[in-house]
């Protein structure tokens, strides 16, 4: 998930126009955050939100990265089939967030990342989401997509490589789907103390559900608890976003050991609580519901290959009891 900051700042100059009500929105919402900017119909079925992404929306997310080169992906029939086949292994919750409160699941080509959820609220202050997903995610194996993933964190280096074992019998669109479903039953629900910081206090549920729990891993959003934190995490990036990337593959051994020895699943997990939550959730999901592999080989550093297998570890047992805390939401 990025930091949506410079999408709302840039969204903000857009004259996308809205309906006459007596309710207001709250000024400093940019249009893009503003249920009236979607055609949203509460009644719709889940497989019509699957759709092209409006142009507004589209322009905003061009802005955000500077990538002119964007594109509205129009989602196929099979490519919709798909995205409802891979729904079915997320929980009750999830479910019922996605009938209650997403107005879009866009594609977006040439993305920089493999997904995005934002939030929109209406004038009643109610939250909805969108989410933009990358349409590789719909050609590339899950493992594929975790290995690109994983290496755009590095410079490249002859010899030297880091890939990712989830297998081939899913596309990587489970990851992605998995992934920001869980920012967005977060956004609803509040599982983590909050999401984003960003995302204004007056639009989170009044109580967290159960977000202490993160309190053991993190001292704060982006402040691992002692003993969390490792040597390198500071200069961790995705995607070529924030300047990425900014590790050499050198570093690669050490950066892992150091994860090892932490409670994150996953280096992107390290970021903040809102992805160590959404990581947690959808490796859990990955690993048990479609009963695939996830394990990392380093290649080249030394004689042998160096393997890990996060599941395998504590790290493990914390993916199994957040996602009995995702589980145990009610959906009535």
């Amino acid at each position: 998930m990025k930091n949506i900051f410079k999408l709302l700042c840039l969204s903000a100059v857009l004259a996308i126009g809205g309906v006459s009500c007596k309710k207001k929105y709250d000024p400093q919402i940019p249009p893009i955050c503003r249920l009236e900017t979607y055609d949203f119909k509460s009644s719709s079925s889940l497989i019509e939100r699957v759709k092209l992404m409006p142009k507004e929306i589209l322009d905003v997310y061009r802005k955000m990265d500077n990538r002119p080169d964007y594109q509205a992906y129009n989602p196929s029939a099979s490519d919709k089939a798909l995205v409802l086949k891979y729904m079915d292994f997320l929980p009750p919750i999830y479910l019922k967030v996605f009938k209650e409160n997403c107005v879009g699941i866009y594609f977006v080509e040439n993305f920089m990342g493999n997904g995005m959820a934002s939030w929109v609220v209406d004038k009643d202050n109610k939250v909805y989401f969108h989410i933009a997903l990358n349409p590789s995610s719909l050609r590339y194996s899950l493992s594929k997509t975790l290995t690109e993933r994983e290496q755009s964190c590095f410079i490249g280096a002859p010899g030297l490589s880091v890939n990712v074992n989830a297998g081939d019998k899913y596309k990587g669109l489970a990851y992605a789907l998995f992934h920001e479903a869980t920012h967005a039953v977060d956004y609803i629900k509040r599982v983590t103390p909050f999401v984003e910081k960003d995302f204004p206090e007056k639009y989170w549920p009044k109580k967290s559900y159960k977000g202490d729990i993160f309190l053991k891993s993190w001292k704060d959003y982006a402040v691992p608890a002692k003993g969390g934190n490792f040597k390198g995490r500071d200069k961790i990036k995705f995607y070529g976003l924030g300047g990425g990337p900014k590790l050499e593959m050198k570093e690669v051994p050490s950066l892992y050991r150091g994860l090892a020895k932490s409670p994150f699943i996953s280096l992107y997990g390290s970021k903040n609580w809102a992805e160590d939550l959404a990581e947690l959730a959808t490796f859990q999901m990955i690993t048990v519901k479609l009963n695939q592999p996830y394990i990392i080989t380093l290649s080249g550093f030394q004689k042998e290959d160096i393997i890990y297998k996060p599941m395998s570890s504590n790290r493990g047992k914390r993916a199994a009891e957040i996602m009995k805390v995702l589980e145990s939401i009610p959906v009535d």
